[in-house]
């Protein structure tokens, strides 16, 4: 029994739920100029999904978090690119306009040549699954599925050298898809939150490992003022966890941060 039909970009549940991306959603009903009954019925379940998880999709079910994770080990860059993430005293690489440039982009692409140019050719969601369906055509001898194959294997390969000269830059500043659902970190339930500021030490290691930028710095000294717990939210922050490990291994199993949903 075929459970998941489609790929993360759009997919059918048990062939009775409708899923979409919400910027393919709005992606592709601004290319045809038109919005479907069953568009939006995709896009609901997706909604209410991320109204509860916010970006949590990146650092848990998107696979180039764990792809990139491995290229980070393999990179000489990784630690430039730290350095350039903490900044002068931690310094916080905020989500400016210039990072929603692409966004915009492509948004004004779709308007112009009525084609979703990234949800169809540019995602990397979108080559990855194409590239394993392709792959399956390859073995049938399908005359289309080689060409398929050679150009979402091409955009990946792409993606992966940009990622292992400047790791992490294409989930903090260009992925469109991220920063449609770091939107939804303002109000969705899971969020970050900060305690027990008597035992943080402002050692900031949470900033140090976090690969996205989330200024926890600036968090953290600000709940301590507070002398209080204190939720974050953050656009970038991708609920990973890896700031509450780090706390914990140095706090000897007691994290300061934690991802709540209370």
């Amino acid at each position: 029994m075929k459970i998941l039909v489609g790929s993360l970009t759009s997919s059918v549940i048990f062939y009775k739920i409708n899923l979409i991306d919400p910027f393919a959603f709005l992606e592709v009903s601004i290319a045809t100029r038109s919005v479907t009954v069953i568009l939006l019925l995709s896009l609901i379940p997706v909604i209410v999904i991320y109204l509860v998880f916010g970006r949590a999709f990146c650092g848990w079910v998107c696979p180039f978090d764990f792809i990139f994770k491995l290229i980070g080990k393999l990179s000489p860059h990784s630690k430039r690119e730290t350095r350039l993430i903490r900044g002068n005293g931690f310094g916080n690489v905020k989500s400016g306009i210039n990072k929603w440039l692409l966004v915009v982009a492509f948004i004004v692409l779709a308007l112009i040549i009525k084609v979703p140019i990234f949800t169809r050719y540019i995602s990397h969601n979108t080559n990855l699954f194409r590239a394993m369906s392709s792959l399956s055509g390859i073995i049938k001898s399908m005359s289309y599925a080689l060409d398929e194959f050679l150009f979402s294997i091409s955009m990946i390969i792409l993606l992966v050298a940009f990622e292992y000269f400047f790791p992490r830059k294409w989930c903090r500043s260009f992925c469109p898809v991220g920063k449609i659902y770091g939107l939804f970190n303002k109000i969705s339930l899971i969020k970050l939150k900060f305690e027990n500021s008597e035992m943080c030490k402002e050692c900031f290691v949470c900033q140090i490992k976090c690969y996205m930028g989330v200024p926890l710095h600036e968090f953290i000294l600000k709940s301590k003022e507070r002398n209080g717990k204190v939720s974050g939210r953050f656009i970038d922050c991708i609920y990973c966890g890896e700031c509450v490990l780090a706390c914990e291994k140095i706090q000897e199993g007691v994290s300061s941060i934690k991802i709540s949903l209370k």
